[in-house]
């Protein structure tokens, strides 16, 4: 490649275009002014892979100030309770990565590019999440070079094809196979290296063309600057060994044959365990992942902060929100059939064969008597793996040294992690991977817990994953969950049971059809008994607020509040043993809030809304002293935007809007950017009340922002829903109020429609 064309790609960068380098290439050094973060694809397979490598390197440049470091502080919603509270546990990578690098690309104003060197050797999942952001124009500001050193075809074709569509044919630069970013390999005899020498290197081969020297330190329990001297002789003999900087080293993959060839066997199946046990060590944390997890980013202008600042002073805002007097003495005093009579219900009869009952009462719907469950050793489903560990490069070193089992439980760990940040394309595939390893083990019970775990870590990912087409789909989710009850073990976990269920009635919840309901709901009453039996009935009360959430769907609002109640009590006794219980307290709060909510999600009988809604805001205020008991700053927050809507149904706009905007402030410092939509669309909702129709407009346009930089979705559906209710409000407006109203209206709906194209329309519950 020629110096102009360089300084055409160079150009290309400095004015924020995607550039494709085709056809191998030799990387010069970066101009002055210019600082490329490169990724090199052909680097050791890792859990996250290259696109977690590029989030983590911005995040780093970014600062201790911005917490994209470690994964966001997602809000603890799991189960069917999610659907309560209008969101989706986890968002997917591709929003992550965008977030960062938007982030990092208005502060370095142009001067930081993203450079990925052979992408073409990039694993599918890094591929379709490329794909994905690239193929959206506008949607990721920083530059990005992707260099490939083979002519591309398949999905890296599909890649560059995208590039073209939204950047231009002249993104796309070919290049000559003259140079190449590595040497070609040089006849050398490795066997003539000292022995010392040649330890390390054979050491470096077993972990493939590139190895660090930091873990052939730790595998050879060598101090790091002896190894690097070490391989500093290495070169100064002749060897193909190129620095990559980092501490990282590249020597051709012929080379890498050569060095195994002349091993025995025996010492490289010792090695690949033996960094199988390293890698899956958790590793001190380094600066960067050390950072506190209760802020994540500033609002920036874009988040109407001239309107907020017009409203609130930016000030800290005290955790308390209400003052201890207008605190009730007592949480939800309204008996549950009274609460329940205040709602209007959307059936006639419930389903008969979905009660739940009391462990001393004859269940509705029978089943045999299972045998007791044992308390498990350790928890089956704990999804926070350690820190820094490297679990999917960990199983692939057991994997080639012959321990299947511990490569599969390496796996489960790094599906896990990578499912936690919303990597689904990659979670998938690694569950593929252990499943075939499984595939060659002989029947046992390990294998069968390993087996039903991984299967419901993949039907979880198909149902709440963002990505779109088979085999996300709910279908697939339920017949991968399927699969896992088959393969369950005799005598299973009582929480993997629970886990299962809970994620078996989410799909049929999200199906949506009647009989899918009712499965929904078959699954759970049998398992909460089952849970109860066998003395789990924390367990068993987390399903029964899932088994509300299907009530709710269903339009049974007596039977919903009745389970509430039924959870609320079940905590309260283990509250009443074990005051510090923080489970017990933080299930409470949930189970709380959700009555809360009912509200908001239930026709109210005529005449009965003061009432309700009233009851509602004493449920809320439960939630919310629970939620400051234990500190979590986050729901306290989410607690306070459903309280101002339950005032602003309550009639009291003024009530209302002093509650969103304590939401909005402390969401505003923590840096939760989904629940500022939320609360942002909540005060559209209140201003289209107040016939402040521009007002509404301006603030909906912000929460359409917010959502779309945050990559949800769901957070878009209810956008929509608040545009129609705003759309029909400017229908009705006096033409001197609605005179700028169209303008408003249809720069609304050009953001909401472009920002849908990109992640999708979503329909929500009920609609």
């Amino acid at each position: 490649m020629t110096t102009s064309q360089w300084d055409t790609v160079w150009a290309r960068a400095r004015a924020s275009k995607h550039t494709a380098i085709v056809g191998s290439v030799a990387i010069p050094p970066t101009p002055g002014d210019l600082l490329v973060l490169w990724v090199h694809c052909n680097a050791p397979w890792t859990t996250g892979g290259p696109i977690d490598e590029v989030r983590h390197r911005v995040n780093k440049l970014l600062g201790d100030d911005w917490l994209g470091a470690v994964p966001a502080p997602e809000p603890p919603v799991v189960g069917l309770r999610s659907q309560l509270f209008d969101e989706r546990p986890v968002r997917a990578i591709d929003a992550r990565l965008v977030e960062a690098c938007n982030r990092l690309a208005g502060w370095s104003d142009g001067h930081v590019v993203l450079g990925f060197d052979a992408i073409d050797a990039a694993d599918a999942a890094t591929i379709a999440t490329l794909t994905q952001i690239l193929g959206h124009p506008g949607w990721l500001r920083l530059p990005v070079i992707l260099a490939m050193h083979r002519v591309p075809q398949g999905p890296v074709a599909e890649l560059v094809e995208s590039i073209e569509h939204t950047v231009g044919n002249d993104a796309v630069v070919e290049m000559p196979a003259s140079t190449t970013s590595d040497p070609s390999p040089v006849p050398f005899d490795w066997t003539t290296l000292p022995p010392d020498v040649l330890r390390v290197v054979r050491a470096g081969s077993v972990l493939g063309s590139v190895f660090e020297a930091g873990l052939i330190a730790r595998l050879l329990d060598e101090p790091v600057g002896i190894v690097l001297e070490l391989l500093q002789r290495a070169a100064d003999a002749g060897a193909t060994l190129v620095d990559r900087g980092e501490g990282r080293f590249f020597i051709p993959p012929e080379t890498v044959q050569a060095l195994q060839d002349h091993m025995l066997p025996s010492l490289r199946d010792h090695w690949h365990a033996q960094l199988g046990a390293l890698l899956s060590e958790p590793r001190p944390l380094g600066r960067e992942a050390s950072i506190p997890t209760c802020r994540e980013l500033e609002l920036d202008a874009r988040t109407s902060e001239k309107w907020v600042d017009r409203e609130v002073a930016d000030t800290e805002v005290p955790m308390v929100a209400t003052a201890p007097e207008e605190r009730p003495n007592t949480v939800g005093s309204a008996p549950s059939g009274v609460y329940a009579e205040m709602f209007e219900p959307a059936l006639p009869v419930e389903p008969a064969s979905a009660s739940w009952t009391p462990a001393d009462a004859e269940p509705v719907v029978t089943s045999p008597a299972p045998a007791a469950m044992p308390e498990p050793s350790e928890r089956a489903y704990r999804t926070t793996p350690e820190p820094r560990a490297d679990q999917g490069r960990a199983a692939t070193h057991f994997e080639a040294a012959g321990q299947a089992e511990a490569a599969v439980e390496q796996y489960l760990a790094a599906v896990r992690e990578v499912a936690s940040q919303g990597d689904s394309r990659r979670a998938y595939a690694m569950v593929q991977q252990a499943l075939t390893i499984l595939g060659d083990l002989p029947p046992s019970e390990r294998r069968s817990l390993f087996q039903t775990q991984l299967l419901i870590e993949l039907g979880r990912e198909q149902w709440l994953s963002s990505v779109v087409g088979p085999p996300f789909t709910l279908h697939h989710a339920r017949a991968s969950l399927e699969a896992a009850r088959a393969a369950l073990p005799e005598a299973p976990p009582p929480e993997l049971v629970g886990q299962l269920a809970s994620t078996m009635a989410g799909v049929c919840y999200d199906l949506g059809d009647l009989n899918s309901l009712q499965q929904a709901l078959n699954e759970l009453t049998v398992v909460s008994r089952q849970l109860l039996e066998a003395g789990e009935s924390m367990l068993a009360a987390r399903l029964l607020n899932d088994q509300a959430a299907v009530y709710v769907r269903l339009g049974n609002p007596v039977r919903a509040t009745h389970l509430l109640s039924e959870a609320r009590g079940l905590f309260d006794s283990v509250l009443r043993v074990s005051p510090e219980e923080t489970d017990a307290i933080e299930e409470l709060a949930a189970a709380e809030h959700l009555l809360a909510r009912l509200a908001l999600h239930t026709p109210i009988r005529p005449g009965r809304e003061s009432e309700a809604y009233a009851i509602s805001i004493e449920h809320a205020l439960a939630a919310e002293s629970a939620y400051e008991r234990l500190s979590r700053p986050w729901d306290v927050a989410r607690v306070w935007e459903t309280l101002g809507r339950l005032e602003l149904g309550q009639g009291r706009p003024e009530a209302a809007r002093g509650r969103l905007m304590r939401a909005l402030q402390l969401q505003r410092q923590m840096g939760d950017v989904t629940g500022l939509a939320r609360t942002t669309a909540a005060l559209a909702n209140l201003c289209i009340a107040a016939d402040q129709l521009g007002e509404a407009a301006t603030l909906l346009a912000d929460s359409i922002g917010l959502n779309f930089e945050k990559g949800s979705p769901i957070g878009l559906a209810f956008n929509r829903r608040v545009f129609n209710a705003l759309w029909i409000a400017a229908q009705q407006a006096e033409s001197e109020k609605a005179e700028h109203l169209p303008r408003l209206m249809a720069e609304v709906e050009r953001r909401l429609v472009q920002a849908e194209a990109v992640l999708g329309q979503l329909t929500l519950p009920g609609e």
